[in-house]
């Protein structure tokens, strides 16, 4: 029997940033884009080819264009995403690393892993031995970061490497297209700006703590009636 999932932050916590939340003007750029992605991926065409076809894309036009992670190119001495051969786990290596990477030391804050349109991604597909969840938290574990991104193009879920597997945030890339509200949600929560801000931490690890400190508020009000 398949294990229902829950959500990696407290719905309340998150809906209580998203009332001071309001998109960058530069969101407007990507929104072409995204509804590419969306309209190949709805028709099948995405399914026709694999993520060495795709991802490449993919990665510049949401994670670049629209969540404003910068690559070597673009950026001065310090970008956010890095695309280089990080590390390896069983012959395979990490699509990207979100975080500080330049001429200082790197700080790593979020393993991504990428894999084509019709991976499930929590089973092993296409021969793997492993699946591409699995497959990340590796990375995760030896880069060392804490959080760990994994997208199937068709949906992107985020998690915590002192998670179970059953706890994340999932945001479907066609309902991104359509749904106002779950774009705002999934910018505020994976934007550049807020992982890897100019000064201070990724916000994940506030947003994890107040989850927990929310939790254990309505389970002691439950078990005082």
């Amino acid at each position: 029997m398949a294990v229902e999932s829950k959500p990696l932050f407290h719905p309340e916590v998150i809906r209580q940033h998203l009332r001071l939340f309001t998109l960058p003007d530069s969101v407007a750029a990507a929104i072409p884009k995204l509804e590419q992605w969306a309209e190949k991926i709805s028709s099948g065409a995405a399914d026709k080819l694999n993520e060495k076809q795709l991802l490449p894309d993919f990665l510049t036009d949401i994670f670049g264009t629209l969540l404003g992670y910068t690559g070597p190119v673009s950026a001065g001495d310090t970008y956010t995403m890095s695309r280089e051969n990080l590390v390896q786990v069983d012959g395979q290596w990490a699509d990207a690393v979100l975080g500080y990477h330049g001429n200082d030391k790197p700080g790593f804050i979020v393993a991504v892993e990428g894999k084509g349109t019709r991976d499930p991604l929590e089973i092993p597909f296409g021969g793997r031995k492993m699946s591409a969840v699995d497959q990340c938290y590796r990375y995760a574990i030896n880069l060392p970061c804490d959080w760990i991104i994994v997208t199937s193009m068709r949906e992107t879920r985020l998690y915590h490497k002192g998670s179970n597997q059953q706890t994340y945030e999932r945001f479907d890339t066609v309902r991104l297209a359509s749904d106002a509200g779950l774009l705002k949600r999934f910018v505020f929560l994976l934007g550049a700006a807020r992982v890897v801000p100019d000064s201070g931490e990724c916000h994940f690890k506030e947003l994890f703590s107040k989850s927990e400190t929310v939790g254990r508020e309505i389970t002691n009000k439950f078990y005082a009636f």
